[in-house]
């Protein structure tokens, strides 16, 4: 009926934390030499081809401006943050991780590379023998592969001084440190992403590559099996992690064409299956949807990243089957459904309760959203915007269709995973000369109610009429667990470009996308109530938006016929006025 965590897993787990944080005590610092002494290390000048930045971030950070997640850090145009206190633990691994040096990458100012290579300078003074949090696994991969892909011509720009030696010694040094601590990264991205850091570093060096670029692309070719799926998708479900996946790949793949390296058939083919599972996740208005630890993302981001993939000459898809998405688009509409179950662990710890979730938006703009995600929201919403009620679908008996690890012993563990998840998530599309009809379920109320949850849309051909129905009933062949009622909630979350009004019925509703587009919102169920809802697709600061709720009834014995059990809604554009 549902995933649950065993206790043998969870003592397991625990076995495990405590071993690799004794480990990596007991491992200590890799032994300090002296770093200009000896053969010097020399690096190829290779450039890779993808490389997103912003200039104006570059400009705030020149000023010694640093901001991260609300939290900033002044330190003036010619300080450091290396040796003041930093707001956060949140704030110091972004800081260590330097993915801010790609600001400075796409700087014209003259001085960029200048003060580039003067933080890292100086974090080296500071932090470059050992630090037990600055050399953690994660940080160091993530530091590593930053400073290997703006190398040149950033930080080569004098080659020739002693400083420059101890920069590239101290890659060196790194590079070993995470060849031996590449276990102790944290599943998933962190883990790809260190395979392709060791063969970025292995493609820079010259005479002194100690095995990293082969021992890189294996290791990488056994995390592209796990973790790229055969539609495109990333294990985790998040299409912000299939977008992060696609820029470490092309990252690493430019380098390794500029030095004239082959990369691995399976690094070839993830990129070829990456590039087209972008488009799928984007919305009308060219940014990514919000679904399973996804935002937006910034479109220029994306718009580099697309013209630094291969191109490709498929035609447009409609399901990923592995990934569980489907998509639907008819004339600048685009209705996006999630149509499968959660990711298995350990890659669930950002996945949402939200089957059968939908986001709608147009050419004017974005209609029916979910809450979404942001990598710098504020910790105390990251549960919340995972729970069903944060989403455009339904929830039965007021809790999610599933369960989040509870805070504490667990969570320390396993991190934020999903305890009980919805399963037997199915979805059944038919395309028509008049339109494409999608039928879905989910059992992930079954075993508290007995009751499961059938979804349908309809989109016409023109894309302004979609239509939907939320069923709750009892399976064919299944007995009621009671003939009690549940009350359910259905939800609709508009972007906040997005203005609502109620008719006076509270049948229906006028929404207005971005002072343009007209919608009128029906439905048989009812009554429809407006609430406030937030918005975190776009950026870290919550935003105020709008959501109408359908609330009822359900009984636990139902066939889903019935009026208590069964709500139909849609969605139909208005004439513009002339």
């Amino acid at each position: 009926m549902s995933r649950r965590i065993p206790l043998s897993q969870l003592l397991k787990a625990g076995a495990i934390y405590h071993y690799k944080r004794w480990a990596v005590d007991m491992g200590g610092p890799l032994r300090a030499v002296n770093m200009t002494a000896g053969k010097p290390t020399v690096f190829h000048d290779i450039r890779p081809s993808y490389l997103y930045g912003d200039k104006k971030k570059a400009d705030s950070l020149l000023k010694g401006h640093f901001d991260y997640a609300s939290q900033t850090l002044d330190v003036g145009g010619q300080g450091d943050p290396w040796t003041v206190a930093v707001p956060s633990t949140r704030f110091a691994t972004w800081l260590h991780g330097f993915s801010w040096l790609n600001h400075f990458a796409v700087s014209k100012d003259k001085n960029a590379a200048i003060r580039a290579r003067s933080l890292i300078d100086k974090w080296i003074s500071v932090y470059g023998k050992w630090n037990h949090f600055a050399w953690s696994p994660d940080i160091l991969s993530d530091r590593l592969f930053h400073w290997l892909a703006v190398w040149s011509p950033l930080l080569s720009g004098d080659n020739l001084s002693e400083t420059a030696q101890l920069r590239r010694s101290s890659v060196l040094r790194q590079l070993k440190r995470l060849r031996k601590t590449y276990r102790r990264t944290s599943p998933g991205l962190s883990r790809l992403k260190a395979a392709a850091v060791l063969a970025m570093g292995g493609a820079r060096l010259k005479d002194k590559s100690d095995g990293f670029l082969g021992r890189g692309l294996d290791w990488l070719d056994d995390e592209i099996e796990l973790q790229i799926l055969p539609d495109g998708g990333h294990i985790s479900r998040s299409p912000a992690q299939a977008v992060e996946a696609l820029e470490i790949l092309l990252t690493l793949d430019s380098m390794l064409e500029s030095r004239g390296v082959e990369g691995s058939r399976a690094m070839s083919r993830a990129i070829d299956r990456l590039a087209p599972i972008v488009p799928f996740f984007t919305a009308a208005d060219g940014k990514l949807v919000s679904f399973n630890g996804s935002g937006e993302c910034d479109l220029a981001r994306l718009a580099t990243l697309k013209k630094a993939a291969p191109k490709t000459t498929s035609k447009p898809f409609g399901y990923c089957p592995h990934t569980g998405y489907q998509r639907i688009e008819a004339e600048g509409t685009v209705l996006v459904v999630d149509t499968g179950e959660t990711s298995p662990r350990p890659f669930d710890t950002q996945a949402h309760l939200a089957p059968l979730a939908f986001e709608l938006s147009t050419q004017i703009g974005r209609l029916v959203v979910n809450c979404g995600w942001n990598a710098r929201q504020p910790l105390n919403f990251r549960r919340p915007v995972r729970a069903t009620a944060a989403h455009s679908s339904l929830t039965l008996d007021k809790q999610s269709a599933g369960r989040l690890l509870k805070e504490g012993l667990g969570t320390k563990y396993l991190g934020e995973a999903v305890a009980v998840s919805a399963c037997s998530v199915s979805a059944t599309r038919k395309e028509q000369v008049s339109g494409t009809w999608l039928e879905t379920s989910h059992d992930g109320y079954r075993e508290e109610t007995g009751l499961s949850h059938r979804r349908r849309f309809y989109m016409s051909v023109e894309g302004d009429d979609i239509r939907g129905e939320d069923s709750l009933f009892v399976p064919l062949g299944a007995v009621p667990l009671s003939n009690a009622e549940k009350p359910f909630q259905i939800s609709f979350h508009f972007h906040p470009d997005v203005r609502v009004s109620l008719s006076q019925d509270q049948q229906s509703a006028l929404l207005v996308q971005n002072g343009k587009a007209g919608w009128r919102f029906r439905t048989d169920g009812g009554p429809l109530s407006l609430e406030d809802s937030v918005y975190l697709g776009a950026g870290h600061r919550p935003v105020k938006c709008q959501q109408i709720i359908i609330s009822g009834h359900a009984f636990c014995d139902s066939d889903g016929e019935t009026r208590s059990n069964r709500v139909r809604w849609s969605f139909r554009k208005l004439e513009a006025r002339k």
